[in-house]
């Protein structure tokens, strides 16, 4: 539907909302003037409203937000509630009252949430309120506030939680919107502290404005898990289902707030991580424009608004957004999940390489900027420089400067709709293999093309993700990974196209916030085994094994102690050693080492540490190397 109709439904709309429903059959006809399927568009948002209109009358909202209207509720200001003596009520929301306290205990302020008594009687909100300070105080992130505490005491139930003196971002924001480059601040830290959550398997499905405190410092807070749903965090998104864990939403109840709600919540299905995806792309369009991404009269109409309408472009409302923020904010707002972004650490990457820009000076936060392709995944924030460079086999020479050769010719090998990233040159350099998410922007998958032509040919068509494409030395076969349910995938298929080769299965997941180890793939010179990143156990640390490509059987080469992890291997042209990365358990700052190894790919002794700088690879065809330090503070190189 083009925005011109879909203002013409919504116009039919709005009037047939006046009548009264007998009469709206007869006007919808005489409106729609034999337009059967603009008829049915209004039909479809009639009825939206009336689900909508029937879900704000249920108990389940009443027991909430209805009834914070019309109920007074206990004031503790000036008691004691176990040991903690409450100073001033500083706010009020559906799922409690809050605090400022001292804890006398410890001798220092606190947040405590209050559950008043006339409240508890309801099993549903103290249920929903214990669970919000079991799933909180299970994170322990900067970004997100500390539980302290949870108790009953006196028939009060609270949960004590660290005291934010800050705003939050719906006074910050107060229809004006927000300086880019506060906005880039205060979107990585939020997209941090959300990726931490569901990486322990928690979704805090109620993200808005108001539960985002920022301090004075610039410290941003994400409060308030009070909807928060545990979840399983070896269940995958694709898996399009959840297993229930006794703590499932009742399906059609409605949680958290309409104007930030996901088209799925307000639905009341099943949620998953994408939800709370949705919801940060609503704030971040409010936090880049000044206005709501959906709004409306009602909340029925905004209801309907979140299901059927598309915001209005950002680019509309803040002239000056630069394209990579405008189109990571049209990603998240997607209303199919599948087609959003999978998982927060993926969005927080093109956020972070724009912030570096502005910070860097680079790019201004008030003019427009070109256009360029971004990567897309959290580990290839930086990674993919070292993974596709070390893959060229040319860690040897590293130390010395390379003689100045011809100079480089810039040109352009794509430029389709949507991302390509993370190429891989042929042997011979003919052809160019390419992670793309095609023509719908939908799915990443592999493609091949001839350098001299401007058609792809697609290798593979999974719905999974597919990403780190590395030719054999022959040329004939590309080795890849895939991101799965059941894990990362090490596939084979040739270059020609053809039957895929599944050669393993690995537990380190290059999406996820607990494995952020690079898993990179390199192919052996004789082209018989691959150097892949993998763990004999769950709780292992992650290092790299040799896989036999024939036989899939592995051997490990690295054993990096436990707080460390190895990843990004790549052979010395003649195989006799192997260079990987090794770095301590969250991403930078980590190192190169070379393994030594005999004819038949044994190590032979310990592997050798060749960099002390927090230094990326950079080949040249020669197969020399220069070596770039990495700004250890912005997570870039210099």
């Amino acid at each position: 539907m083009t925005p011109d109709r879909f203002q013409d439904a919504k116009r039919i709309y709005n009037s047939a909302l006046e009548r009264e429903p007998a009469q709206r059959e007869a006007y919808l006809a005489e409106a729609c003037a034999g337009d059967e399927s603009l008829k049915q568009e209004v039909e479809s948002l009639l009825g939206c409203h009336t689900e909508a209109q029937e879900f704000f009358k249920a108990p389940a909202v009443e027991a909430g937000g209805k009834a914070q209207a019309s109920e007074s509720p206990i004031d503790f200001t000036g008691r004691t509630v176990s040991h903690y003596a409450i100073v001033e009520k500083i706010g009020e929301g559906g799922m409690g009252v809050v605090y400022k306290a001292r804890d006398t205990h410890l001798d220092r302020f606190v947040a405590l949430k209050v559950l008043p008594p006339e409240k508890v009687a309801d099993p549903e909100r103290k249920r929903r309120f214990v669970q919000e300070a079991k799933a909180a105080s299970a994170l322990n992130h900067p970004n997100i506030v500390t539980i302290h505490d949870i108790d009953t005491a006196d028939g009060v139930t609270f949960i004590a939680m660290e005291f934010v003196k800050g705003r939050t971002l719906d006074r910050l924001i107060r229809g004006k919107g927000i300086v880019l480059n506060e906005t880039l601040k205060h979107g990585v830290q939020i997209a941090d502290a959300l990726a931490a959550a569901h990486a322990a398997g928690i979704i805090h499905r109620d993200i808005k404005p108001a539960n985002i405190i920022v301090t004075d410092t610039g410290l941003v807070k994400v409060l308030d898990f009070g909807l928060a749903k545990l979840t399983d965090p070896a269940e995958s998104i694709e898996a399009g289902t959840r297993r229930s864990t006794g703590q499932k939403t009742e399906e059609g109840v409605i949680l958290g707030t309409v104007a930030y709600m996901s088209p799925e919540q307000a639905e009341g299905k099943n949620v998953d991580a994408r939800s709370d995806i949705f919801s940060f792309g609503s704030v971040l369009y409010e936090m880049t424009t000044g206005r709501r991404a959906f709004s409306g009269e009602t909340n029925a109409s905004t209801l309907a608004a979140v299901l059927r309408e598309d915001p209005k472009p950002v680019s509309q409302v803040a002239l000056d957004t630069p394209p990579e923020l405008e189109r990571v904010i049209n990603r998240c707002l997607r209303k199919d999940p599948g087609r959003r972004f999978q998982h927060m650490a993926d969005l927080k990457v093109p956020l972070e390489e724009l912030k570096e820009e502005l910070d860097s000076g680079t790019r201004t936060a008030d003019a427009p900027p070109a256009t360029r392709r971004r990567r897309r995944t959290a580990w290839a924030a930086g990674a993919f420089l070292l993974a596709a460079a070390l893959g060229l086999g040319a860690w040897f020479g590293l130390l010395r400067r390379p003689p100045a050769g011809p100079a480089a010719r810039v040109g352009t090998f794509t430029g389709f709709p949507g991302t390509e990233t993370q190429p891989a040159f042929s042997p011979d350099g003919k052809q160019l293999a390419f992670v793309w998410n095609g023509p719908k922007q939908d799915n990443d998958d592999i493609y091949v093309q001839l350098v001299d032509e401007a058609t792809p040919r697609r290798l593979t068509s999974d719905p999974a993700l597919d990403f780190n494409p590395v030719w054999s030395p022959d040329a004939l076969r590309i080795a890849f990974l895939r991101d799965t349910p059941a894990g990362t995938e090490v596939m084979v298929v040739p270059a020609a196209g053809g039957t895929e080769r599944r050669l393993l299965v690995s537990p380190v997941r290059p999406f996820s916030m607990t494995d952020k180890q690079f898993c990179g793939l390199a192919w052996s010179p004789d082209g018989k085994f691959l150097a892949i990143v993998d763990k004999e156990s769950e709780q292992a640390s992650p290092s790299i094994f040799l896989l036999d490509v024939e036989t899939r059987a592995k051997r490990r080469l690295t054993t990096p102690a436990s707080e460390f992890w190895d990843g990004a291997s790549a052979f010395s042209p003649d195989g006799r050693s192997l260079a990987f990365q090794r770095g301590r358990a969250s991403l930078p700052p980590s190192d190169i080492y070379v393994l030594p190894l005999s004819a038949s790919g044994q190590p032979l002794g310990e592997p050798q540490q060749i960099t002390h700088d927090n230094s990326w690879i950079h080949a040249r065809a020669d197969a020399t190397a220069r070596r770039a330090p990495r700004d250890r503070a912005r997570r870039r190189r210099t």
